[in-house]
């Protein structure tokens, strides 16, 4: 269970913080069930309710990384790999099922892949698909915002960071 204060990571909405465990006063909900009031660390203003005791929370809420596992990730780039999916369906659902269980990882193979599928496809002309563009900024979003908090700098300076060690990669590949 996660404490008060706690940073943790949520589906799609990004890293939030912990604000209350708390129940809620509302028609047709058990009085007696606690629930984490959340605040997304992007917009402080809102608040999100999950049960503490919801299965479906537990699959997509997880502590935020620490600084030493983001550091390893970013670190991992070049070892990472995600097969390319060519069936659009199967591709998208795969997008979703890392961006929804907040799996750093694949989200950052995914980025990768899809850098590498941008530079492919601007050299013949044309562009990154809407859905791959769609679910790379979503996961970049998500996935630079967790860095940037646990690392303490910008998320301008993690994508900074992450660029150079995709650059670094497609230039030891063409050498």
């Amino acid at each position: 269970m996660f404490q008060k204060g706690d940073l943790v990571t949520y589906g799609s909405k990004g890293v939030c913080r912990i604000a209350d465990i708390t129940t809620l006063n509302m028609d047709g909900i058990a009085k007696d069930r606690l629930y984490y009031e959340m605040s997304p660390v992007d917009d402080a203003g809102s608040k999100i309710y999950t049960p503490v005791d919801h299965e479906k929370s537990k699959n997509v809420m997880r502590p935020v990384l620490t600084g030493r596992q983001a550091r390893e990730l970013i670190e991992r780039i070049p070892m990472l790999e995600q097969p390319w999916i060519r069936d659009d369906r199967a591709r998208e659902a795969d997008y979703r099922e890392a961006i929804s269980h907040c799996d750093t990882e694949k989200m950052m193979a995914m980025i990768k892949t899809l850098h590498q599928r941008r530079r492919e496809r601007v050299a013949q002309g044309r562009k990154l698909t809407a859905m791959d563009a769609r679910y790379l900024k979503v996961a970049e979003n998500n996935l630079y915002e967790e860095l940037a908090v646990v690392l303490e700098i910008s998320e301008n300076e993690v994508e900074v960071l992450v660029k150079e060690k995709l650059q670094a990669e497609s230039t030891l590949k063409t050498v």
